[in-house]
């Protein structure tokens, strides 16, 4: 699928144009699924607008979950945050919030840096919230940004203090999530995810993994439709580095 296809869905033509500038012509497998199958970019007012503009799953099995979470399990290198970005633009432009969370201060600046690259161009708001970086913090608590880049704990410290600031987020993409089997992390995001469920019925949750031990396990728990692929684009390499070489 070309990503000017991307159009029939309601993504605009500028978007497009620095999708394939910083990315490709072309979606991958993966990635083309998440868009016709899983509704990655479905929004609110496209529910009962033609298949062309809003793509709904067609897959009865998957389609018995009661929610519209997505989890995505594909293996390193994949380029899965890109069916999160395309997630996460598409509820901004139609004047949504998005919270992006990884586990990491340095993934957290990392996110943020790309996406204020990416779109700051276009008007849309970014804030950034780790424990370094505080100075937005209120600009989130008032919902004057169109996407949050946050840390995992500070996500769950605001759950805690202020929970309202959820009323306007229509999606939560949590990023990493291999990290469930972390011994620090893992607890922290079964709590949030649980949090999540009970908080927000109309909250959507795209989480992001690599392939990971007990996969099983995780599919059965995290409320979800499952997107699956053990297709690796990038070859991966392995050696030894020794002097340089």
């Amino acid at each position: 699928m070309k990503i000017k296809s991307l159009k029939n869905y309601g993504i605009p033509p500028y978007i497009l144009n620095i999708w394939e500038k910083h990315y490709s012509h072309y979606l991958l497998p993966v990635q083309e699924e998440a868009v016709r199958n899983y509704g990655v970019l479905d929004y609110e007012e496209s529910k009962g607008l033609p298949r062309r503009y809003a793509p709904r799953n067609d897959n009865r099995e998957v389609a018995r979950n009661d929610n519209n979470n997505l989890l995505v399990v594909t293996p390193t290198s994949s380029r899965k945050t890109f069916i999160g970005e395309m997630a996460a633009i598409t509820q901004v432009i139609h004047q949504k919030k998005v919270i992006y969370l990884v586990p990491l201060r340095c993934l957290a600046e990392e996110k943020y840096r790309h996406f204020k690259n990416l779109y700051s161009s276009c008007g849309l708001e970014m804030a950034v919230s780790t424990r370094n970086h505080r100075e937005d913090d209120h600009r989130i608590i008032r919902g004057n940004y169109k996407i949050a880049v946050m840390v995992y704990e500070k996500f769950n410290y605001f759950l805690l203090k202020h929970p309202d600031f959820l009323i306007d987020v229509s999606l939560v993409i949590t990023d990493e999530m291999q990290m469930i089997n972390h011994p620090k992390w893992g607890p922290l995001m079964e709590n949030l995810i649980d949090h999540l469920g009970r908080k927000n019925g109309n909250l959507r949750i795209i989480a992001l993994s690599a392939l990971i031990e007990n996969q099983e396990a995780l599919l059965k728990w995290f409320p979800a439709q499952s997107l699956l692929s053990y297709q690796r684009p990038v070859e991966l390499c392995k050696g030894i580095v020794r002097r340089g070489k």
